[in-house]
This record gives structure tokens, sequence and C-alpha cells, in this order.
């Protein structure tokens, strides 16, 4: 059986986990509320969520990776970036959804515990959407790389921004899904312009936070991949090899030198 935690990270801002290797965030203004990512689909995340807040809320998913958008399941209007349609589609079957959980998490699951795969289509999220939902906005920006139609919401007042898996210790960009390096760099380049708005990094993996360092640091490490100029570590990923923008300690996964932001990539997909 899935047991769900959650804690309070602002006044406005909840994080929710469900014991697996990802989390949730529950958004609440004074009059609605939003949901940010849905899980593997295990456990009933309606319910508890239901138990967080009396208020309306919409559900949005970043991604349609299986971690983000497999739970999208119990809820009837979902939205999500029309890009990454494909990709929830083939992520959230229910055979690759055990496969994935069984191989990333330590979770001892029955089949009682994982939902059914949403058949209802998605509703579309677009760039620059902003959502009020009283006293606390929800602003979306498309920012293509992990994959094509990932999705980062800056919650204006809460002065807050989820990266979730779009920027941060180990960006997955050696995916069939996923954008090349040059157009990586574009999207972290748009994030950047909205750096005066927020203080604080919220991600959905590992500390599930970050500093603001890290942008600054992945856009660095675009710009030494595009140049040539990174470690270009061979890694594997998914059982293919790939490189890793800078060294790291492998007792840790932390960067030798120190630093936060590091990404794995497709030596093919470098520039577009």
């Amino acid at each position: 059986m899935i047991h769900f935690e959650s804690e309070k990270i602002s006044p406005a801002i909840t994080r929710i986990r469900d014991g697996s290797d990802v989390c949730e965030y529950l958004i609440e203004g004074n009059e609605r509320a939003a949901l940010i990512d849905t899980g593997y689909g295990i456990g009933d995340l309606k319910t508890y969520v239901e138990t967080l807040t009396e208020k309306p809320y919409e559900v949005f998913v970043t991604h349609g990776h299986v971690d983000h958008a497999a739970g999208s399941y119990q809820f009837p209007a979902v939205r999500m970036n029309p890009a990454d349609i494909e990709v929830a589609d083939r992520h959230c079957t229910l055979l690759f959804r055990k496969e994935i959980v069984a191989s990333n998490t330590k979770l001892k699951l029955s089949e009682e515990d994982f939902l059914p795969q949403r058949r209802e289509p998605f509703t579309a999220l677009e760039d620059g959407e902003v959502f009020d939902l009283g006293g606390v906005t929800l602003r979306w920006i498309h920012a293509p790389g992990h994959t094509k139609g990932t999705m980062v919401p800056l919650v204006e007042e809460e002065r807050t921004i989820l990266f979730g898996d779009a920027c941060g210790v180990g960006v997955l960009l050696a995916l069939p899904e996923s954008s090349s390096v040059e157009e990586y760099l574009e999207s972290l380049k748009k994030i950047q312009e909205f750096e005066p708005m927020y203080d604080t990094v919220l991600r959905q993996h590992g500390t599930c936070c970050s500093t603001k360092k890290v942008l600054e640091d992945n856009i660095e490490n675009c710009k030494a991949i595009l140049a040539g100029t990174d470690d270009k570590v061979l890694a594997i990923l998914m059982g293919k090899p790939c490189r890793r923008a800078r060294a790291v300690d492998p007792a840790t996964g932390g960067r030798l030198d120190g630093r936060e932001g590091n990404i794995l990539y497709d030596p093919e997909r470098v520039r577009r």
C-alpha cells in the first residue's frame, strides 16, 4: 500500500511524497489550487490531495514521463504541453510503469497499487499561460530540453520556480524525446529572463531543491558542450552510452569541482 506524506514549503506550496523517488506539489491560492505532477500512477493520490485542500483545483503535468504523468488517470481534466502526448502514451502503460518503478525505487507494490493507464485526452498547456489562484499566480514557461514539451511553473507571489526535471544536478538530454543541447541552451536562456522574479528553486527528485546557480551552471555546461570543451565523461543511460558534461565523484554523484548543475547528453544530438 502507498503511504503519502506532505510538507509545507511555503504558505502556498506543499510538497507531496509517496515513498518513490519523485514528488508532486500542491499550490494553493485563496480561491483555487493547482496540483503539479501526478507521479507513477501508484496509490490514491486524488484522495490524499483532497485531504490537504477543500478548494477546487486544476491538475498539470510538467512533462509526459512516467514518473510525472502516469497518475493523471485519476483526474478527468489534466493539462500538459501537446508536444509530450506521444511520450506520455508510451510511458504511462502499465508494463512500462512496473518496469521503471521496480528499477528506480525500493517500493514493494501489489497489482492493486497501480492505477490503469489514462485514456482521456490531455488539455493543452501552452507557453506563457497564467492562472490566478486567488492571490497566487502560476505562470508557465515552455522549456524544451529534457522533453520537447517540458513546462516550468513560476509561482510569482512566492518567488518560487519549479524546475522539475528541466534544470538540475543531472539533466537528462540523452533520451529519444529530448531536445538537442543547442535548443536546450535557448530554453535555459529563456528561463534566465525570469530570474529576477524568483529566489527559491524546487525540483521533483533528489533533494528536491537547488540554488539559483544551477541555472547558470547548466548554461555554462551547454556552452562547453557546444564548444567541445566539456569533460565528455562516458555514462550509460537506460542501457545506452552517452556523455556527462562534468566529472563527478562516484561516491556522491556530485561534481568534482563543487559546482551544482550537470547534463547527460547524446553526442550525436548536440546541435539541431
